[in-house]
C-alpha cells in the first residue's frame, strides 16, 4: 500500500507493530489472508452503499483500507514480501474499488458512465505506476468527502487526478528512458548501432 511513500510506510509500521505481531504471531494470519479480508470488507462496503446504507458502507470501506495497510505491514515486518503478494494486493485493490464504485452507481448516487471513467483512469494509472513511481492515491479515500462534496464531483476528481497521473507517469517513464540512453552515449538508434557493431 505504501510502495510510493516508503517513509510513511515505515513510520506507520512502527506505530502499529504490536498489532502486526498480534495478527501474525497470535492469530496466525498471513499477508494474503489479510489482503483477502480487506477485499471482503470492500465487498460489504459496496453492498451496503448499494442498499442505501452509506454510513455502513463508508465504515466497511475504512475497515478494508486499514486491513490493506496491515497486510503490507505484516509482509515487511516478517520478511514475507514477494512479487506475488504485491500483485495480489494491487489486483484486489482495483477489485475493491470496482465493487465500491459499483455500489454508488447501483444506489443511483453517481452515473454509471462516470464510475466507468473513474475506474478506467485508475486502471491506466496502475498499469504504469510501478515504472513511473507515481500513484496519487486519490481513489477510495476521496469518497469520505461526500459529506461536503457531491459524489458525482468526487468521481470526476478521481477521474481527472488519475488520468493526469497517467499522463505525467508516461512523461516520467520517457524521461527515465532518455536518461538511460544519455548514459549509454546517445539515442536509441545510436546505441543500437553500436551494439550491432560490437556483435558484428
Amino acid at each position: 500500500m505504501y510502495e510510493f511513500a516508503p517513509v510513511l510506510g515505515k513510520a506507520l509500521d512502527r506505530a502499529i507493530r504490536p498489532l502486526l505481531r498480534f495478527a501474525h504471531l497470535t492469530l496466525g494470519l498471513s499477508p494474503a489472508q489479510v489482503t483477502w479480508a480487506a477485499f471482503g470488507a470492500s465487498v460489504g462496503a459496496g453492498a451496503s452503499v448499494a442498499a442505501g446504507r452509506l454510513e455502513w458502507g463508508l465504515g466497511l470501506m475504512a475497515l478494508g483500507q486499514v486491513l490493506d495497510g496491515i497486510d503490507g505491514g505484516i509482509a515487511r515486518e516478517f520478511g514475507l514480501a514477494s512479487d506475488a503478494g504485491r500483485r495480489l494486493d494491487t489486483r484486489l485493490d482495483r477489485a475493491s474499488e470496482a465493487v465500491i464504485f459499483a455500489g454508488f452507481a447501483a444506489a443511483g448516487m453517481v452515473p454509471l458512465k462516470l464510475v466507468m471513467l473513474a475506474l478506467a483512469a485508475i486502471l491506466l494509472m496502475t498499469s504504469i505506476a510501478d515504472r513511473s513511481g507515481l500513484d496519487p492515491g486519490v481513489k477510495r479515500f476521496a469518497l469520505y468527502f461526500g459529506i461536503w462534496v457531491p459524489y458525482p464531483v468526487l468521481f470526476q476528481i478521481v477521474f481527472v487526478v488519475n488520468l493526469a497521473a497517467y499522463v505525467v507517469g508516461l512523461l516520467l517513464i520517457d524521461l527515465q528512458f532518455q536518461r538511460r540512453m544519455d548514459a549509454l552515449g546517445g539515442d536509441l538508434d545510436t546505441v543500437a548501432s553500436r551494439a550491432a557493431g560490437l556483435n558484428g
